[in-house]
């Protein structure tokens, strides 16, 4: 793979990241898919305060007792009377700020690379979120960044401390490459986030020749100065400008080659030399659109659409066609019932089938008929006290619940929270339908799961009062199609970079414990093993020896190593995602040439059947005047 293809993934996952994690950023009402006011949780709608007698995270498993039970944890189909994730209103919010967005000017690009940095800042938020941003512009100076006071008092600029804080303090270099990353003494904060970000990508030594041969020096310069290398390395690498062409390009002149590089990637035709800007500002709007919504736009369609103030109703329709080739007339339906109308046809908007926090009814369809399964609720405050129909559960460890042979039955798990003498209750209610099959047999003896007593612990869920453990699931964004077929790169990348020692703890290169917390404690008789492929599996223990529990001293560090583990998690999401753009880069480019051979041969052969018919032609000729 070139680097050159990496470079240009990197930049385009940039300008991407604003379409994949934007569906809900600007809804007020429904949780966007990153919420920094909600660490550690996830949930249906937005709050300006969590509930503290929530429960952050509910796993049911019906089988304890082998490999491939530890393993599967039972679906939750979440019960609502609103199973989507927005509503009309916000939808056609969204839609017109994400037209607004997706300009051609500076700012739009300036936003993006803005937009990453927020997120990565918001890795600090959620595993320190007591620490300020004063105390990190200050842990950054003891590094040697130039942090000034009126840098401290800029939205931007806060939003870069945040974002180096979080890379140099996690340093994130180092669990990407197995090597620490130095920035020089008395670089500025604006550089210094430069350095990490090209540095980060893998791009850092060829961006600075590729500046240093066209441009005679090799720093990255401010974020404007990043923007426009990465962006005319891209094109240059990939046959948009020439090396002639180079030290003449106005910016705009770039950013309008990267616009057409989109719009080309798209899928859509455009005469580069003849093109307008209303033209090519029309396709831009069209491609990011339609990337962002993952349908097929036509920008004539948009255009008018856009005149009548209807593009989120045309992209209704796009869904309902492509989706359930349904057919929806605007003079028919209005927006509120083409939105419904998609939402009970398709699946675009629809909750996915696992927990949330505000949501407090779900389904749990068992595979076998069970006497009885393993439920582990965690409180999203240590100190809340967890029942499960009314007996006393430890919060974050795996209570045995026994069940009826019935078709359906009930378990309602109440999470009650008491201070300065006022109690606050939320009750979760779980429908559990019986299986009909029997359990797979077993051979297994002498395996008994270990379920702790609520009398052992006196936290609630075995972490300290003040730094309960935070636990984040990450979900890649299905953006592209090659998608799942990245998952299986990055869970090698994983297996490069980590390991597991003989406690099953997931470890550094060093032998440094990542996080015990991140793994389930295992039953006795079972341990964790990491194979070849780089997946981490549950497997039978030869001999009698059990899983050690965490000793003491691992209970004071499990925030230190929750955090570490959340940043290693993130990295590789954005990992994944260059992976995901390099492949489609490398299979649009395969394509192209394939098309441009077709029609080379087309050419070819055409050519050779008109030069035989002009001989046949003379020859006829030539027989003709000799008789």
């Amino acid at each position: 793979m070139k680097k050159s293809a990496k470079l240009l993934s990197f930049f385009l996952t940039v300008v991407l990241l604003i379409t994949t994690l934007s569906t809900s950023a600007f809804a007020k009402d429904f949780a966007p898919k990153f919420d920094i006011s909600n660490p550690g949780i996830q949930t249906q709608y937005i709050y300006s305060e969590n509930d503290v007698s929530w429960i952050r995270k509910l796993v049911v498993k019906e089988d304890m007792l082998s490999p491939e039970g530890i393993a599967t944890e039972a679906v939750l189909h979440p019960v609502t009377d609103y199973p989507y994730t927005t509503d009309a209103p916000h939808f056609k919010a969204e839609v017109e700020e994400c037209t607004k967005t997706y300009t051609l000017d500076e700012d739009s690009q300036r936003a993006a690379y803005l937009y990453l940095i927020k997120q990565v800042g918001a890795l600090s938020l959620i595993s320190e979120p007591t620490v300020s941003d004063q105390t990190k512009a200050d842990w950054l100076r003891s590094q040697g960044i130039v942090i000034t006071e009126e840098e401290e008092q800029d939205p931007e600029k806060v939003l870069m401390i945040s974002a180096l804080y979080a890379m140099m303090r996690n340093d994130l270099y180092y669990v990407y490459t197995g090597e620490h990353l130095t920035i020089p003494e008395g670089t500025s904060l604006e550089q210094a986030i430069v350095i990490y970000l090209a540095s980060l990508s893998g791009q850092g030594s060829t961006l600075a020749s590729f500046i240093y041969k066209f441009f005679g020096h090799s720093s990255f310069g401010n974020l404007e100065d990043y923007m426009y290398y990465t962006s005319l390395m891209a094109l240059y690498t990939n046959g948009y400008v020439n090396a002639t062409e180079i030290p003449q390009l106005s910016r705009n002149e770039v950013y309008r080659r990267v616009a057409i590089m989109t719009i080309r990637g798209y899928g859509l035709a455009i005469d580069s030399e003849k093109a307008t800007h209303e033209e090519l500002q029309q396709k831009y709007l069209t491609a990011m659109l339609g990337t962002h919504y993952k349908v097929s736009l036509d920008p004539e369609s948009l255009a008018k659409a856009s005149n009548n103030q209807s593009i989120a109703y045309y992209i209704l329709q796009r869904m309902a066609y492509e989706d359930a080739k349904l057919t929806i007339s605007q003079t028919k339906y209005s927006f509120e019932n083409c939105f419904k109308t998609v939402l009970q046809k398709t699946d675009r908007f629809d909750l996915k089938k696992e927990f949330y926090s505000d949501v407090y009814e779900y389904n749990v369809y068992l595979e076998s008929n069970r006497s009885n399964i393993s439920v582990n609720p965690t409180p999203l405050t240590a100190a809340s006290v967890v029942t499960i129909n009314g007996k006393p559960v430890i919060g974050g460890e795996y209570a045995k619940v026994e069940i009826k042979n019935v078709e359906h039955q009930v378990l309602n798990i109440v999470s009650r929270y008491t201070v300065n003498g006022k109690t606050t209750t939320s009750l979760y209610k779980l429908n559990v339908y019986q299986g009909t099959t029997p359990p797979p047999s077993s051979n297994i003896t002498g395996i008994v799961p270990t379920y702790k007593s609520p009398s052992n612990s006196t936290t609630g869920n075995g972490s300290n009062s003040n730094n309960p453990t935070v636990n984040v699931n990450l979900t890649l964004p299905n953006m592209l199609p090659y998608v799942s077929q990245i998952n299986g790169a990055a869970t090698n990348l994983v297996g490069k970079i980590l390991s597991l020692n003989d406690k099953g703890q997931l470890v550094d290169q060093q032998g440094n414990v990542i996080s015990q917390a991140t793994y389930e404690t295992l039953p006795e008789g079972y341990k964790y093993v990491l194979g070849d492929d780089g997946i981490i599996k549950v497997v039978l223990i030869d001999d009698t020896t059990s899983v050690s529990e965490n000793d003491s001293s691992d209970e004071g560090s499990k925030t230190e190593k929750t955090r570490k583990m959340f940043i290693i998690v993130s990295s590789f999401m954005c990992i994944a995602l260059v992976f995901a753009l390099i492949l489609t880069l490398v299979l649009t480019k395969k394509n192209r040439n394939k098309k441009t051979s077709d029609s080379k041969t087309k050419a070819r052969k055409a050519k050779e059947k008109a030069k035989k018919a002009k001989l046949e032609a003379r020859e006829a000729r030539r027989q003709n005047k000799k008789k």
